[in-house]
């Protein structure tokens, strides 16, 4: 958090003050006018704030620098993007049945498995075969 961030908090809290004194009290000319100045002073903080954001404007990495390859977009969620497409996850057809795989480890070891399969894949196998009694019996 920066400092303009800090006295934009600031600011905003005293114009709920404000509001919180008006629903009390008839609001004269001069609180109307002290409320237009809380609002100006807002207002520039809030300009401020904004140009402090990194010239990505990325919501999830503010700081980050700017990707070289579109000029504008943020490095590291274009990276995350080009990633995204280069390896496309493989479908949910081909997967392994979690019962395949508790026998291939009884069969072969863990270690076999996690070449063969995946560390994830084994790992969730695992822990279905531990919860399943069935599957246990016959892997054990």
């Amino acid at each position: 958090m920066t400092h303009t961030t800090t006295e934009l908090g600031g600011a905003l809290r005293d114009l709920g003050e404000h509001g919180e004194h008006l629903l009390a009290f008839e609001a004269s000319p001069e609180q109307l006018d002290e409320i237009g100045e809380g609002l100006d002073r807002a207002r520039r903080l809030l300009a401020d704030a904004r140009a402090e954001l990194a010239p990505t404007g990325c919501r999830i990495h503010p700081a980050a620098p700017p990707d070289p390859a579109t000029g504008a977009a943020c490095l590291f969620c274009a990276t995350n993007r080009r990633r995204g497409q280069v390896s496309a996850p493989e479908p949910v057809a081909d997967a392994v049945p979690l019962d395949e795989i508790c026998r291939f480890v009884a069969e072969h070891g863990q270690e076999q498995a996690v070449r063969q399969y995946g560390a994830r894949q084994v790992t969730r196998a695992l822990l279905r075969c531990r919860f399943d009694p069935m599957l246990s019996e016959e892997s054990a």
